[in-house]
């Protein structure tokens, strides 16, 4: 049965206004102009024309190209541990899994919902971790990054099962910041065992 005119109207004026809101939402947290065109279909010429309507300063926009390096996520356990935080988020709010993203170009990826169900997550998170640096276009580098499975990816720590951030390019095997440190400080506690049980 085919639409009505009418419907296809209300359908695109919603469309529109999804759009339009999307674009309120990344702009507030600052991601760039290229991205927000992506997601959104927006002109530079139109977000200009909306940033002085909803007198967006220019002190507060991004420039530059959008980040892209994954470090900030695999650095460290504590990081590997905020990532792993992160991605169950990210699969709370349908952000993961993306399935298989290989070949696809980087625009297609980045659509309406994808960018609706991006700021969902991201404000969820800040909410909850008020005091994180995380950028929106780092999440999104994020969540592309596990889809591409490169990088990095989710894994099952190697002691307790529970969900881990992987770092690809490095040797270790996956573990949770929580059995690193309870490993480590067993470590000490028989290296301390074995000085007092040695003969002076």
């Amino acid at each position: 049965m085919k639409k009505d005119n009418g419907d296809q109207t209300n359908e695109g004026a919603l469309r529109d206004s999804r759009r339009y809101q999307l674009a309120l939402r990344l702009m507030a947290h600052q991601a760039r102009t290229r991205t927000i065109s992506a997601m959104t279909s927006l002109s530079r010429h139109q977000q200009e024309t909306l940033r002085r309507r909803w007198r967006i300063t220019e002190e507060t926009r991004r420039r530059g190209p959008s980040p892209s390096s994954l470090d900030r996520f695999t650095h460290s356990p504590r990081a590997r541990a905020e990532g792993a935080c992160l991605a169950a988020f990210c699969r709370n709010y349908g952000l993961l899994p993306l399935g298989n993203i290989a070949g696809i170009p980087r625009r297609k990826l980045l659509t309406l919902e994808l960018g609706e169900r991006l700021c969902d997550t991201y404000e969820t998170y800040r909410a909850c971790f008020s005091r994180s640096a995380l950028e929106i276009e780092e999440l999104l580098s994020f969540v592309l990054g596990i889809a591409e499975n490169e990088v990095i990816g989710l894994g099952r720590c190697a002691s307790c099962s529970g969900t881990v951030l992987i770092d690809r390019l490095a040797p270790h095997r996956p573990s949770c910041a929580h059995c690193q440190r309870a490993n480590a400080e067993s470590w000490v506690a028989v290296e301390e065992s074995s000085r007092a049980d040695d003969p002076l």
